[in-house]
């Protein structure tokens, strides 16, 4: 496996989740029942957007600089009062959850942008709906991608591990699924990053339940 952690599709979908997931609720906590938070992240992604097409290899660091000039600015605009807070609130989100992506603009890009769409699903679902939709779809997608393998016990699989904990590792298999397991008689050999060969010892409709390593890839 070639995963990278840190810029996987599942992370930036978990990235996108939370900044939709704060923004919906800083909407709420501002003026609840409208859409001025997403009508402004609309405009911050078109310009992050023409930011890349015009100098891609500065785009992540001016837009952050971008940021926070809508906000130094915004007390002084004639504009919705409401306008401040809603700076305040993108500008925070942004700097919590992308700015470890700063060199890397067109990852940022794809993010936002699932967050602008996620912003308007949030509007007509509660969240603690969309908190359990998205529980459940998760569920379906490790299942699908479990039994279109035609997965039996004592099969051999690929695995990275994302963590370790004394003798306990953790397994991500399929890019779905993650497994902790205890490994007493290998785990001082295993490092967090190291992308592995486990055995199913124990699968339930498809999905592995237990496996155990066998050895490095």
């Amino acid at each position: 496996m070639t995963v990278k952690e840190s810029y996987s599709e599942d992370k930036m979908w978990d990235t996108a989740h939370a900044i939709a997931k704060t923004l919906v609720q800083n909407q709420q906590d501002i003026e609840a029942n409208k859409d001025g938070i997403r009508s402004e992240l609309g405009k911050i992604l078109a310009y992050l957007r023409n930011a890349i097409n015009y100098n891609k290899s500065e785009a992540g660091k001016n837009f952050f600089k971008y940021l926070k000039a809508l906000v130094d600015s915004s007390q002084s605009s004639k504009r919705s009062s409401k306008t401040p807070y809603y700076y305040r609130s993108i500008n925070k989100a942004c700097n919590q959850h992308l700015i470890d992506l700063e060199s890397n603009p067109d990852k940022m890009l794809e993010i936002l942008g699932w967050t602008f769409r996620l912003f308007k699903y949030y509007e007509v679902t509660p969240l603690e709906d969309f908190e359990e939709l998205l529980v459940l779809n998760r569920k379906l997608e490790i299942q699908t991608a479990a039994q279109s393998q035609d997965l039996n016990e004592n099969d051999e699989i690929e695995a990275e591990i994302t963590n370790k904990s004394g003798n306990k590792v953790t397994y991500k298999m399929f890019n779905t699924l993650t497994k902790t397991i205890k490994e007493p008689k290998n785990h001082k050999s295993l490092a967090k990053g190291d992308e592995v060969i486990v055995k199913i010892t124990e699968i339930e409709n498809g999905v592995p339940k237990k496996v155990k390593y066998v050895r490095h890839k």
